[in-house]
């Protein structure tokens, strides 16, 4: 009999996405939402009250959840929040925590699950992302911001085919939804072999399987990544350790006038991660923030050398507009 497990955690609606993100980094969380159940002592019943949920596989520890629950009342000013963890067996988790995501719409995207029949919205790419092993189902805040740097990267991009890297890829969903925008390929990586399956997958889903191909891979250790170097663009939505710790290698792999679209770090992480990647010879160019998340896109600002065609990258980078 197969067991699942869920934590449960009950917080105000506009706060919900904080510790959806946060709980997600769980090993093999599929996260959710859903009204109000647990018992926690106050009344919940009020329209803008949510549950957070997490699905595992594993038993969680109270001990590695509070650290995760203490971090999202630092940065929601909220204190004492209280969770549940339950054990739920014989339970179709996925089916479950698809259920409760709704139909999102992040720059030219529009991003739904196979059970929802929302309509899309007119000039938006419909996108099919179900919850599974694999992280990125766009309703988190730093992947709902990717997705607005993917639509912007994707209107300017050029006449010439570019050369793009989903490093940290997940669902596929960032990958996805450059190749539905721009029909160009598309090279996605992952450290978890479970997430490139899930977006080999999901590129089926969404047709865009010609334009793919997604390896196992931690940071440039593949051979198909460094093979395929240099990239015009470098999709980059990991930890924010990773991304320091990574810098010197993506910036390796980075065309002369590349860019590179770096999240998963908080706000106050964002001087770090971007100075990082500043003495690398990138600069800063953008950054949205959306919550305690930032999401900075780095311009590769290295001369090119005499025989790499990259005046056209650096041409067209420069001229994205973020509204």
């Amino acid at each position: 009999m197969a067991v699942t497990y869920l934590v449960s955690v009950a917080v105000p609606r506009d706060h919900a996405e904080t510790y959806e993100a946060l709980l997600s980094g769980l090993p093999g969380a599929v996260v959710g939402r859903r009204a109000p159940l647990i018992d926690t002592g106050v009344d919940l019943r009020n329209s803008d009250d949510l549950e957070v949920l997490a699905y595992l596989d594993l038993r969680p520890d109270a001990e590695d959840i509070q650290p995760l629950i203490d971090l999202g009342d630092q940065l929601t000013g909220l204190s004492h929040t209280p969770f549940v963890i339950e054990t739920l067996p014989d339970l179709d988790w996925v089916a479950e925590s698809q259920s409760s995501l709704t139909a999102i719409h992040a720059g030219r995207f529009f991003l739904r699950g196979s059970h929802d029949p929302a309509p899309v919205p007119g000039g938006a790419y419909e996108l099919i992302i179900d919850a599974q092993n694999a992280f990125g189902t766009g309703h988190h805040e730093t992947t709902h911001g990717c997705l607005e740097m993917v639509s912007e990267i994707a209107k300017t991009k050029g006449r010439r085919r570019l050369n793009v890297l989903d490093m940290g890829t997940g669902s596929g969903v960032l990958g996805l939804a450059w190749c539905k925008a721009t029909k160009q390929p598309l090279l996605g990586s992952d450290i978890d072999p479970q997430a490139v399956k899930v977006a080999a997958v999901n590129a089926s889903l969404n047709r865009v399987k010609a334009y793919t191909r997604f390896v196992p891979a931690a940071g440039i250790g593949h051979r198909e990544v460094r093979k395929n170097a240099r990239y015009s663009v470098v999709f980059a939505n990991i930890l924010s350790g990773h991304l320091i710790n990574l810098g010197p290698s993506i910036a390796a792999i980075t065309a002369p006038g590349g860019l590179v679209v770096l999240a998963g770090l908080l706000r106050k992480q964002e001087k770090r991660v971007s100075r990082t990647f500043q003495a690398h010879g990138f600069i800063q160019a953008h950054v949205i923030r959306r919550g305690p998340w930032s999401i900075l896109l780095m311009r590769n600002q290295r001369p090119a050398a005499p025989r790499q065609l990259n005046r056209r990258c650096q041409d067209w980078s420069k001229s994205i507009d973020f509204h």
